[in-house]
């Protein structure tokens, strides 16, 4: 470090350290901020509701069965194979026909 030869240099390096000691405490105080609202938002909880874990349960029991009823599309597929399956045009039409029909 270089002194001013006018004995200014004392004067502009404690200028210096005083600036400096200023701005070391801000950063702190703002570290302190952001510790404390890190801290704040760490003590937040979630708390479902009971119709929420009713809804979860239900999610889980739907997960665990399947889509359809596997024994009823074995018998189908065996009356198809065995050529025992009949279809009931009439029914049919007037099922997909009311189906269109709430649409």
């Amino acid at each position: 470090m270089v002194n001013n030869i006018k004995n200014g240099g004392v004067q502009n390096n404690a200028l210096y350290q005083n600036t400096n000691q200023k701005l070391a405490q801000e950063q702190a105080k703002q570290q302190v901020g952001q510790e404390s609202s890190t801290k704040q938002t760490a003590k937040d909880s979630v708390a479902l509701t009971p119709q929420a874990t009713q809804l979860k349960e239900l999610q889980k029991r739907l997960g665990d069965t399947e889509a359809f009823d596997r024994k009823k599309v074995d018998e189908i597929k065996e009356a198809i194979s065995s050529g025992n399956y009949s279809i009931d045009y009439d029914s049919l039409a007037s099922k997909l026909a009311q189906f269109e029909f709430e649409l």
